[in-house]
């Protein structure tokens, strides 16, 4: 486990840590703060019961809205559905706004600081993150303290376009030091282990599409086509195994970013269509050197990006 560095939290007067949403990914925040931070106050907001009560074993102040929080100088996570999230954000904006920092979670960014709203209150404090890291288990049991650890975080401010300086300024990388948002960002996810980056919403929604939204897709259906061919999971081999393991994830929570980044995932799609069907009428006419020139690419570029 990475113990965090010499980090002052992003806090003033000592202000608490409220997290909307407390399954994996909020729940991991939890626990490493539990971890990091073991007097820090913990508030969390989770309709589930089962959940909620899970969390409140481990010391999480459970509370039923963002307004009985302490908000005032702290941290606000918002860690459920994009759906939901953009909703929050945009109608308990008067409440988050009064904290030091908010951010979220969330794996596409474009509608969260749509609802952030330009030039609207608490644009001075939302900075949009997405870690990349998670898990194909979801609730507060799945959560771990360490899930941050050396994970790259992508932080997103509001009002950043592609091509800025600021929208591509990474840590360690020349960024720009001070006491705004963004930098307040980076303290809070180095504090729990991770390394931020900074990129324009835009550009980091582009990548998701192709990064995690297409293998997802391809994931389940796979596994949809091993289920209608009568192929059980215990009768995979280790290739197998990982090809489908992201079969498992909640599709609750993939619904809505589906749904935002429908255009952009059905074009990633539409380029795999394209390799698969032309595999397909390779081996059908038995141009197996066509094949073989496919998995070289392949493992090529697998090589070249390790």
């Amino acid at each position: 486990m990475t113990e965090p560095g010499p980090v002052a939290f992003p806090t003033r007067g000592g202000g608490a840590v409220t997290i909307v949403g407390l399954g994996v990914m909020g729940g991991s925040i939890a626990k490493a703060l539990m971890r990091r931070a073991p007097r820090m106050r913990i508030f969390g907001i989770e309709p589930d019961g089962e959940t909620a009560a899970r969390a409140a074993g481990d010391g999480v102040r459970l509370r039923g809205a963002l307004e009985e929080c302490e908000i005032d100088g702290g941290v606000v996570v918002f860690a459920a559905p994009l759906d939901a999230v953009a909703t929050l954000v945009r109608t308990t904006r008067a409440t988050w706004a009064r904290a030091a920092l908010a951010t979220d979670v969330t794996s596409l960014k474009v509608p969260v600081l749509e609802a952030v709203g330009r030039g609207a209150a608490g644009r001075h404090v939302f900075v949009g993150a997405h870690p990349m890291c998670g898990s194909e288990r979801s609730g507060y049991g799945a959560a771990e303290a360490d899930l941050f650890d050396g994970a790259d975080v992508w932080l997103c401010p509001p009002g950043e376009e592609p091509g800025t300086p600021a929208a591509h300024a990474e840590e360690g990388a020349g960024a720009p030091r001070g006491t705004g948002p963004i930098e307040r960002a980076r303290t809070f996810w180095r504090f729990l282990g991770g390394r931020p980056r900074v990129v324009a919403a835009a550009r980091h929604d582009r990548v998701m599409a192709w990064a995690s939204h297409l293998p997802q897709l391809l994931a389940s259906a796979l596994a949809s086509s091993l289920e209608e061919a009568a192929i059980g999971h215990d009768e995979l081999g280790p290739g197998g195994r990982d090809m489908t393991r992201l079969a498992g994830s909640n599709p609750d929570m993939w619904a809505p970013l589906l749904e935002a980044a429908a255009k952009e995932d059905a074009g990633a799609l539409r380029a795999v269509e394209v390799r698969l069907a032309a595999a397909r009428r390779m081996l059908e006419r038995g141009d197996l050197a066509g094949v073989r020139d496919m998995l070289e690419r392949g493992r090529r570029w697998t090589a070249a990006t390790r």
